[in-house]
């Protein structure tokens, strides 16, 4: 907004020292020359930025330094009409006589000369702006890669599941080493699945149940909601590794623990979806929500333009999971 305020300074005192009249500063400074000089130098600018916003907008031409040079030319002749048009009405209309051509080249020079000045900053701008996000956007990439190796860090260990089951299992074996033995198989056996299968991309829903059978034994032996599997339909579809159990462990942790009777867990497979039901006794304070299951939704947004949903149809809470089929 100062800004041409100095620049309509700088114009009048160049004017004078062109017109050797610098002298003239010591009777009256501020004079109406002045005020027009600094009037015209603001019109230039408000010219000058629309022509700016008007060429980024149109994008033409295609070739960069040809629309640099084309964006510079129209800029520079668009402020030479501007200060022609002004000078000839404020000489006609005040000082009450046409102004010589040499007036016209004083003043033309001297505002084009600003106007490539504002021309060379934008564009000066716009590449330290366009550096400036690359090197943003690169950060922001360098962030979000580490975000997903430690969370898939944390996923492949599964940190909750090994401390309780490690603590389980200190436990059975001294009053029954059978029991912590055969807790030890079902451990192993979810563990070596959670490590192999962590790296391949698709799996066969038939290949995933048959860990999921020893997951819910190893559960069965944790405290927390005991779970069984209900009706399943449809093993030939393909998920992502793990899924299921990430799944039942969101819904092991969201339930409300009893040893009375285990929590069924059914599995329908449909044209487009796997959906896992089950009739939801949630805990008051935590439920099953999309920021439970995160991990698994933000895994299924690189294989399918279709969304995770956890519905709520009365008593009962369904997970739809996409079908996937092998490239």
């Amino acid at each position: 907004m100062l800004g041409p305020m100095f620049s309509g300074t700088l114009v009048y005192l160049l004017v004078l020292l062109i017109n050797d009249a610098v002298l003239f500063l010591q009777e009256d400074f501020l004079s109406q020359e002045l005020g027009v000089c600094i009037v015209l130098a603001y019109v230039t600018q408000e010219f000058s930025r629309v022509s700016l916003i008007g060429f980024e907008r149109l994008q033409w031409p295609r070739t960069f330094v040809l629309r640099m040079m084309v964006q510079l030319l129209g800029s520079v002749v668009l402020t030479m009409g501007v200060v022609s048009t002004f000078i000839y009405v404020y000489f006609t209309s005040i000082l009450l006589y046409e102004p010589s051509l040499r007036e016209y080249y004083v003043f033309n020079a001297i505002f084009s000369f600003i106007t490539v000045l504002n021309v060379i900053l934008y564009w000066a701008h716009y590449f330290l702006f366009k550096r400036n996000s690359k090197k943003l956007e690169r950060e922001t990439m360098a962030v979000q890669a580490i975000e997903k190796d430690v969370t898939s860090y944390i996923m492949g260990i599964h940190p909750e599941l090994l401390f309780e089951s490690l603590e389980a299992m200190l436990v059975t074996m001294k009053k029954n080493p059978m029991k912590a033995e055969a807790l030890a198989d079902d451990f192993a056996t979810v563990y070596r699945y959670l490590l192999a299968k962590k790296k391949n991309e698709l799996v066969p829903l038939h290949e995933e149940l048959n860990v999921v059978e020893h997951f819910i034994d190893l559960c069965a032996q944790l405290p927390q909601r005991k779970l069984r599997l209900g009706r399943v339909s449809g093993k030939a579809c393909l998920v992502l590794p793990t899924v299921l159990i990430r799944i039942l462990e969101g819904i092991i942790r969201t339930s409300i623990p009893t040893n009375d009777q285990p929590l069924s867990v059914d599995i329908h497979e449909s044209e487009t979806h796997l959906t896992i039901s089950y009739e939801a006794e949630e805990r008051l304070q935590q439920q099953l929500t999309t920021e439970v299951l995160a991990s698994v939704i933000q895994s299924y947004r690189f294989y399918s333009d279709l969304p995770v949903t956890i519905d709520q149809h009365q008593e009962y809470k369904t997970i739809q999971l996409p079908k996937l089929h092998a490239l």
